[in-house]
């Protein structure tokens, strides 16, 4: 059996939740604590010290796009033309400073504080909102609609998807969902992948009221 290990929110691991629940794999979908995070990574048994990790009979997988690569080959999510997978790869290698920028609030424990940097991010010239922009125009410059123009949804997709407009749940103090509706593209882009059927049936008992309320269809709509 495989087992997914990451925290009890979308995050870094969702995209590979998502993945999993696709492939038809047997899968354990493990959530840790912040203490049991230390003890495990004091334990060694993380590679990198960080989570989302992959446990899999042949040994331990760690970074959330290493372990999103191998499941979505699995589940079909990785083009077999070596162009387009390249340009999977490249999108997904590509959305680093956001996660970057955002790492930056990680830790901090003063609330007020942490809010003041997070706000800072998305001001008009802040790191987080050159990254939305960035964004918009690379799903703009699709011509397929999917975030790396490839003929289906891929990883790429499912990165950007959740780890994207998770952003705007809720979860991140400082954050507002209203952030989102100046970018109408991405807002498109939100509609096409959560109307995707299989993501659609995979969050169609979701509450507006949970965390996973972005990845809902038309989430947005009250912005």
């Amino acid at each position: 059996m495989l087992r997914l290990v990451y925290f009890p929110v979308p995050g870094r691991a969702e995209a590979c939740r998502v993945a999993l629940a696709f492939s038809g794999l047997e899968w354990e979908d493990v959530e840790v604590t912040g203490v049991r995070f230390e003890i495990m990574k004091n334990n060694g048994e993380l590679p990198w010290d960080m989570l989302p990790i992959l446990q899999t009979p042949e040994g331990t997988i760690a970074e959330s796009s290493a372990i999103l690569r191998f499941v979505g080959h699995d589940v079909g999510l990785v083009p077999e033309d070596r162009f387009q997978s390249a340009k999977v790869d490249e999108f997904i290698d590509g959305m680093g400073p956001l996660a970057t920028a955002l790492n930056t609030t990680f830790g901090i424990s003063d609330e007020d504080e942490r809010i003041r940097l997070r706000k800072e991010l998305f001001s008009p010239q802040g790191a987080g909102t050159k990254n939305l922009a960035l964004l918009q125009r690379k799903v703009s410059q699709s011509d397929t609609g999917w975030a790396a123009g490839t003929d289906e949804m891929t990883i790429a997709d499912l990165k950007l998807f959740t780890e994207l407009f998770a952003l705007f749940s809720g979860n991140y103090d400082g954050i507002e969902a209203s952030v989102i509706s100046d970018y109408p593209q991405l807002l498109k882009y939100h509609e096409k992948v959560a109307n995707e059927p299989r993501i659609k049936a995979h969050y169609a008992t979701v509450s507006p009221d949970e965390i996973r309320w972005t990845f809902l269809p038309r989430a947005f709509d009250n912005l």
